[in-house]
């Protein structure tokens, strides 16, 4: 099987598939796959732009969208990792791995797939240690730390590829694994990179991560990026096992992006079919309780002394059967990929400051984690979407009140405001309105001394602050705080004061018949 390979793709996939073909027709061979190695740029629209942590002199449209919308189709099966310039938000509705557009397929945060018998293995994002052991917290909008940590490798997905034990014929990363330069000349690579001379020598380069699932692993061929230049190098781990490493450069003309190998093949599947790993899907399944959305620490299962909990998810013969019968014993992926975003439409001046889009689960994973039984970590983030719809109305009831009417009208005007999209999401079912109109709940007379009990507290609070500062009134730079907390300490007494002349002596009602005497305005 010939399969083209390139470094870093930047959403050039124009150009990439330009580059395949010419070399396809310069050796006289047919290429049967196309591995990006990350920073693949899948930016469908200008909300995409904003997703991607990257400086706005990199925040270019490129030529995804035209894939996406169905304008161009890629001419090869395209299967990719996410690096760490990436429109994470759209990336992150796959976390599972699928289809971005027609003919080009994630594999998600982590995957494994087969492909004419040849069994693929990828990992996204690159290696920092400090959000390592986390969750997958982030959810757009993001801020400008989530942005950049949603593409980094956490615990659980390294945690889960350890535990193949099967032949790995092709693994692919963003970044290098941490030490594999140890395996090759580094005279040459530190000639096109001088600026890498510390890190090698401190033992830092690269991820530490993808040097344990490499020697672990010991997949056959191991392709990455990120460092923008092509090195090769040779992993003899046994007498029987040998990793060929090759990192390649960015698309970017007279750059080393893009290598055409043949790797032996038997295949599993009929003809060149796309197929699931059974194994993944079952170590998917095993590891599901493992799966976080905190941004806490989580230590995966070691099997260490004291350890009681399961630790190796190698499958057995019974988790396998199970996965099988779930899907018929055909694990060919289906093709179901859906447009989720409205693509980018070209004019002279696009929005670069448009905002970022609120987040939406994916059909295509949706599909999947319900056929798994397991859960997407997206939807445990945001929750489920709700489709609201018309309220239902039984002519036999009493005619609704002018109030109820204007009532659905604002609920019309609701969902004019999202763009008109009936997706919602929400914690709560919404409120019923109140037909009734009666005053509001005021609080009995003793509670008008808690007010009391509040001001001087916070008195007592404050000055305690100020006396504090006094002690040290010398010193220049307090002067503004002493000031800012006198401000302070005025403005609270002045909203406690306000407060209180409010507060009249009637009876309290209970916490739950409050919301029946709210009056319309508040009830909305």
């Amino acid at each position: 099987m010939i399969i083209a390979v390139e470094g870093c793709a930047h959403g050039e996939l124009d150009q990439i598939y330009r580059s395949v073909e010419h070399l396809a027709r310069q050796r006289n061979v047919k290429v049967d796959l196309l591995i990006c190695c990350g920073d693949f740029q899948a930016v469908r629209n200008e909300s995409d732009l904003q997703c991607m942590a990257v400086p706005d002199k990199f925040r270019h449209i490129c030529s995804f969208y035209k894939y996406y919308s169905g304008e161009l189709k890629a001419p090869i099966l395209t299967i990719f990792i996410g690096g760490n310039h990436e429109a994470s938000n759209y990336l992150q509705e796959l976390a599972y791995g699928g289809w971005v557009a027609p003919n080009i397929y994630y594999l998600g945060y982590a995957g494994v797939v087969q492909y004419g018998g040849i069994r693929i293995a990828g990992m996204s994002g690159i290696f920092k240690g400090h959000d390592y052991l986390k969750g997958h917290f982030e959810r757009p909008p993001y801020s400008n730390s989530s942005m950049r940590s949603a593409y980094h490798v956490r615990s659980l997905e390294v945690f889960r590829l350890k535990q193949l034990k099967e032949n790995i014929d092709v693994f692919i990363s963003h970044d290098w694994p941490r030490g594999i330069y140890n395996y090759a000349d580094t005279r040459e690579l530190l000639h096109w990179k001088p600026f890498f001379r510390d890190e090698i020598a401190n033992n830092v380069l690269g991820s530490q991560a993808g040097e344990t699932l490499l020697h672990e692993l010991k997949p056959k061929y191991w392709f990455a990026a990120h460092l923008h230049c092509r090195f090769a190098a040779s992993v003899q781990h046994n007498e029987h096992q040998t990793t060929e490493f090759l990192a390649l450069d960015k698309c970017l003309p007279r750059r080393q992006y893009l290598e055409l190998i043949d790797i032996p093949h038997s295949d599993s599947c009929e003809g060149f079919e796309f197929c699931y790993d059974p194994y993944w899907l079952a170590i998917l399944q095993s590891t599901n309780h493992l799966l976080s959305v905190r941004a806490t620490t989580q230590y995966m299962p070691s099997g260490g002394p004291g350890c009681n909990e399961r630790w190796d998810f190698y499958p057995t013969e019974e988790e396998l059967e199970k996965v099988k019968a779930l899907f018929g014993n055909d694990f060919k992926i289906p093709y179901n990929f859906s447009i989720t975003a409205e693509p980018f439409k070209p004019r002279a001046n696009y929005n670069r400051n448009a905002q970022q889009a609120q987040p939406q689960l994916n059909p295509q994973t949706t599909e999947f984690c319900e056929k798994l039984g397991i859960d997407d970590p997206l939807e445990k983030l945001i929750g489920k979407p709700v489709v609201l719809t018309a309220p239902v109305v039984n002519p036999d009831e009493i005619a609704l009140e002018d109030d109820d009417e204007a009532g659905l009208e604002d609920q019309s005007g609701d969902a004019t405001a999202v763009e008109g999209n009936d997706l919602f999401f929400v914690d709560t079912k919404p409120q019923k309105r109140s037909k009734m109109n009666l005053p509001q709940p005021q609080m009995k007379t003793e509670e008008k001394s808690t007010l009391d009990v509040k001001k001087e507290s916070v008195v007592e609070t404050v000055n305690e602050a100020i006396a504090e500062v006094k002690v040290a009134e010398e010193e220049p730079t307090l002067h503004a705080e002493k000031e800012s907390v006198d401000k302070s300490v005025n403005e609270t007494i002045e909203e406690v004061n306000v407060a209180e002349e409010d507060v009249p002596t009637v009876k309290k009602f209970k916490r739950r018949n409050q919301e029946l005497y709210m009056n319309e305005e508040s009830s909305t």
